[in-house]
C-alpha cells in the first residue's frame, strides 16, 4: 500500500478514537468513579451510595449526591453525605500513575458529616486507605455549607454553616455560624468566625480569627503532609487575654498504639480577664506569668509517656484569698511523678513541697498516691495562708513553721513532722506556743510530744493511733486550766456578776481507745469538784452508741457556795445557797445505775432566771439508789406561799424519766381556762378550798429530748381511779417551755403563809447531811 494510503488511514483511525473517546468518555468516566469509589469504600468498612454522576468531556465531574456510612459497629462510624460535589480531575497522573495529586480542585455545596468515636484504640481505616486518602486531597478546595458533628468519648465538637475556600495560589476564606466544644474539663460556644486560609504543600493555615474578646487566633497550620504515613500535626499561635499561647501537636498512630507529641507555652495572661470571658461565679484576679508543658506518650500507655509542666502564677487573688507568687515545676517519667517543687509566697509566709510518686494504674489511685517528699513551711501569718485553703481568716493567727517529711508508697505512712508556733490562734482561741513531734509508721501515727501553752494554761500530752484496723489509740495527756470560764463563755457568776478564776486539773490515760480520767475543779470559795470516769471511746462512736458504751463516772462536791459558782444558764437560777453530795454512775447513760445523795441548802433563785416558775427559795435532798431516786424533801417558796413537797424519779430508761412529786400539805387546780400546752407554771395562795385538789403532780420526757409532759392527779377517790385509769384521771398537758411567747399558765394554789406566823411557816433550812 503506498505510503500516501496509509497516512491516510492511520489519520483516520486517530479521528475515530478521538470522536469514540469524546462520544463513550462520560460514561467511561462516570461508571468508573463510581465503580472505583465502591470498591474503595468496600475495602474501608464503608458503604457507598452515589446519586448521580455527571462526567462531560474535559469539563469537572459532578457527583449530585455522595453518601459514605461505616459497616463496622465496633469502629470508628462515620456518615458523610455530599451534595453537588465537583471534582476537577487530573487524568494525565491517573492514566499514567504518575505521583502527585489526582484531584486539582474539589467544589462541594453542601457537606455533613457525622463522626462517632467510643474506642480510642479501634483503627478508623487501614494504612492503604490513608495513602490513597493523602492522594485524593485537592491544590483548591471550596465547601459553600457544611455541617460537622465529632464526638469522641465525653467530648463533643459540633460546626454549624461552615464555609471554607483554600487554594495555592490565592488567599481563601473561613466562616462559621458557631462552633461548640463540650468536654468534661471545658465547655465554650463561638459564634459568627471569619478568617483567612492559605492552603500549600497539603498544609492548610487559618488565621486572624477572633475567637471572642481577648481571644485572637493569630494563626493555626494544620499538616496532612504526612497523612498517608498516618501522621498529622497542628500549630497554633493564640493572642490570649494580654499574652500569648503557642503550641505544637501531632498525633502519630502507625504503630499499634496511637502517640501523641505536644509542646506549648504560656505568657502573660490576665487570670482577670480570663475569668470575666469564661463567666466564673468568682473573679479571678493574678497573671500567669510564664509556662511551659510538654507531652509524649499515650495515656492508654503509662510506661511510656514522659511530660513536665512549669509555671509562675503571679498577684493571685480569689475571693479572700491572695498569694504573690505560686510555682509549680513536675516531670514525668518511667511511671514516675517527680514534683521538682510547689512554691507558695504570700508576704511573710512561704511553703515549700517536693518529692516523687509513683505514676497510679488507675483513676482511684490518684486519690492515694505512693508519695515521698519534703515540707518547708515558714508561716507568720496563719489567717492569710489558711484562706488560701478555704478556711475563715478570722478563725486562725499568729507564726508557726514546720519541717518535714513523709513517705506514702504502698498505701504505708513514714516520715516525720515538727511544728512549731507562737502566738497562735485557732478558731478564735488564743495560744502562745505550740510544740509537736510526729512520727508516721507504716501502720501508726506516734505523736511524740505535743505540748500547747496559752497564759498559765497548759496542754500536753502525747501518744500512739493506730492507721489499720480498728484504729485503736493510746496515750496519755494532761491539761491545766488556770480559769474555764476562758474556754466556755456560756457560764456566768450568779446575778450578772463575774466569778473568779475557776481553775481546772485533768489528767487522762487512754489504752486502745479506753480512757481513765481523772480531775478536780476549784470553785471560788468551795471545796473542789472532783471526779474520775472510765469509758471506751473508739474511733467513729456517734452519740447513740456512746450511750450504750460501758462507763463509770464518780464526783465528789463536798460544799459548792452558788453565790460565787458560774452559772449554765442566763439570766441565772440560783443566787446563793450549798450545794453538796457525791455521786456515782454505772453500767450505761441510757440505762444507768446511780449510788449517793446531793443536797441544795438556803437556795435563793432568781425570779428573772427561772422565767417558767416564780419561786425565790428552796432547799432539797435526793439519794439515788439503782434506777430510782427518792426525793426526801423538796422545799419551796414564793413571796406568799410555802411548799412542802416530796416525791421519787424513775431514771431506768433517760428517755422515758418519770418524776412524781407530792405535797405535805394540800395543792389546788386553779387554772380556769383551757390550755393546749404549758410554759409557765404559777403558784399563788388559795383561800377558798372549792378547787381540786392535786394528789401528785408528774413529769415525764426524754432527759436529752423534748415533748415532756407534765400531769396532774386529783385528790378524790385516786386510789380507785387509779385501778380503773391507767392515768388515775389525770389532767396532762404538754410543756412548752420556752418555745411559745404567749403566756400559757398552770395555776396552782396553796395555803397561804400566815401573817403572824410567817417565821414559823417558812421552810425550814435543812442543815447538811453527811
Amino acid at each position: 500500500m503506498p505510503s500516501k494510503n496509509r497516512l491516510f488511514l492511520l489519520s483516520g483511525l486517530v479521528v475515530l478514537l478521538a470522536v469514540l473517546a469524546v462520544a463513550f468518555a462520560p460514561f467511561a468516566v462516570s461508571n468508573g468513579i463510581r465503580l472505583w469509589i465502591w470498591w474503595a469504600a468496600k475495602q474501608e468498612g464503608f458503604i457507598a451510595t452515589i446519586d448521580q454522576i455527571d462526567a462531560s468531556f474535559l469539563r469537572p465531574v459532578v457527583i449530585r449526591q455522595l453518601h459514605l456510612k461505616s459497616t463496622r459497629e465496633n469502629a470508628l462510624r462515620v456518615d458523610l453525605t455530599a451534595t453537588d460535589a465537583s471534582v476537577g480531575l487530573n487524568f494525565k497522573h491517573i492514566l499514567l500513575h504518575m505521583r502527585g495529586r489526582i484531584i486539582h480542585s474539589l467544589s462541594i455545596r453542601e457537606l455533613r458529616v457525622e463522626v462517632h468515636r467510643t474506642d480510642p484504640n479501634v483503627r478508623a481505616i487501614t494504612r492503604r486507605g490513608w495513602a490513597r486518602l493523602q492522594r485524593l486531597l485537592p491544590e483548591d478546595l471550596s465547601i459553600a455549607n457544611s455541617e460537622i458533628r465529632v464526638e469522641n468519648g465525653p467530648t463533643l465538637i459540633l460546626l454549624r454553616r461552615g464555609i471554607l475556600s483554600a487554594s495555592e495560589t490565592e488567599a481563601g476564606r473561613f466562616n462559621a455560624a458557631e462552633i461548640m466544644i463540650a468536654s468534661p474539663w471545658l465547655r465554650q460556644t463561638f459564634s459568627q468566625l471569619r478568617g483567612a486560609t492559605h492552603w500549600e504543600a497539603n498544609r492548610l493555615t487559618l488565621g486572624g480569627l477572633t475567637l471572642s474578646r481577648g481571644l485572637d487566633l493569630q494563626s493555626a497550620t494544620a499538616d496532612f503532609s504526612r497523612l498517608g504515613k498516618q501522621r498529622v500535626g497542628l500549630q497554633f499561635d493564640l493572642d490570649v487575654f494580654g499574652g500569648k499561647i503557642r503550641g505544637n501537636v501531632s498525633h502519630e498512630w502507625r504503630s499499634q498504639h496511637s502517640n501523641w507529641k505536644i509542646a506549648g507555652g504560656a505568657s502573660d495572661i490576665s487570670m482577670g480577664q480570663t475569668s470575666d470571658a469564661f463567666g466564673f461565679a468568682d473573679r479571678v484576679d493574678g497573671l500567669l506569668h510564664a509556662a511551659n508543658f510538654t507531652f509524649r506518650g499515650n495515656l492508654a500507655e503509662p510506661d511510656h509517656i514522659t511530660a513536665s509542666l512549669w509555671g509562675e502564677l503571679t498577684g493571685l487573688t480569689w475571693r479572700n484569698r491572695t498569694a504573690e507568687a505560686i510555682m509549680l515545676g513536675a516531670a514525668v517519667y518511667n511511671r514516675k511523678i517527680e514534683l521538682q517543687q510547689l512554691y507558695i509566697r504570700q508576704k511573710n509566709n512561704q511553703f515549700v513541697l517536693s518529692g516523687d510518686a509513683a505514676f497510679p494504674t488507675n483513676a482511684s489511685g490518684w486519690l492515694s498516691p505512693d508519695f515521698r517528699g519534703n515540707i518547708s513551711a515558714s508561716i507568720d501569718q496563719l489567717g492569710d495562708f489558711v484562706a488560701l485553703f478555704g478556711a475563715d481568716p478570722d478563725d486562725f493567727a499568729g507564726k508557726i513553721t514546720i519541717e518535714g517529711a513523709m513517705d506514702t508508697r504502698d498505701r504505708k505512712f513514714g516520715g516525720h513532722l515538727a511544728v512549731e508556733g507562737a502566738s497562735l490562734t485557732f478558731f478564735k482561741t488564743a495560744i502562745d506556743s505550740l510544740t509537736a513531734e510526729l512520727n508516721l509508721r507504716p501502720a501508726e501515727l506516734e505523736v511524740e510530744q505535743l505540748e500547747i501553752k496559752r497564759k498559765n494554761d497548759l496542754l500536753s500530752g502525747q501518744g500512739k493511733i493506730d492507721l489499720s484496723g480498728a484504729h485503736n489509740y493510746s496515750g496519755t495527756f494532761e491539761a491545766q486550766a488556770d480559769d474555764l470560764l476562758d474556754y466556755f463563755p456560756s457560764f456566768r457568776g450568779s446575778a450578772g456578776k463575774r466569778v473568779n478564776h475557776v481553775p481546772a486539773d485533768v489528767q487522762a490515760t487512754i489504752n486502745s481507745g479506753k480512757w481513765d480520767a481523772r480531775g478536780a475543779i476549784q470553785v471560788p470559795d468551795s471545796s473542789p469538784i472532783s471526779f474520775t470516769a472510765n469509758f471506751p471511746l473508739p474511733f467513729g462512736t456517734d452519740w447513740n452508741a456512746f450511750q450504750l458504751s460501758p462507763l463509770n463516772v464518780t464526783i465528789d462536791f463536798p460544799s459548792v457556795f452558788l453565790a460565787k459558782a458560774p452559772q449554765l444558764f442566763h439570766p441565772a437560777i440560783f443566787q446563793d445557797g450549798i450545794l453538796s453530795g457525791s455521786i456515782s454512775l454505772s453500767e450505761t447513760l441510757q440505762h444507768p445505775r446511780i449510788g449517793g445523795d446531793v443536797q441544795l441548802i438556803n437556795g435563793k433563785l432568781s425570779g428573772d432566771g427561772w422565767t417558767s416558775f416564780d419561786f425565790t427559795e428552796a432547799g432539797s435532798r435526793i439519794v439515788f439508789a439503782g434506777n430510782r431516786a427518792s426525793v426526801e424533801f423538796l422545799n419551796l417558796a414564793t413571796k406568799d406561799v410555802d411548799l412542802s413537797l416530796r416525791g421519787e424519779i424513775d431514771f431506768e430508761d433517760i428517755n422515758d424519766l418519770t418524776i412524781r412529786i407530792s405535797g405535805a400539805t394540800p395543792i389546788f387546780d386553779l387554772t380556769s381556762t383551757q390550755i393546749d400546752c404549758v410554759n409557765k407554771i404559777k403558784i399563788v395562795p388559795a383561800v377558798l378550798m372549792l378547787a381540786p385538789a392535786v394528789a401528785e403532780f408528774e413529769l415525764r420526757g426524754g432527759l436529752f429530748k423534748s415533748g415532756w409532759t407534765a400531769s396532774l392527779h386529783e385528790a378524790t377517790d385516786f386510789e380507785s381511779l387509779a385501778i380503773s385509769d391507767p392515768d388515775g384521771g389525770a389532767r396532762r398537758f404538754p410543756l412548752c417551755l420556752g418555745t411559745s411567747p404567749e403566756e400559757k399558765t398552770l395555776v396552782l394554789g396553796a395555803l397561804p403563809r400566815s401573817e403572824t406566823g410567817a417565821e414559823t411557816s417558812r421552810p425550814k433550812k435543812q442543815e447538811k447531811r453527811r
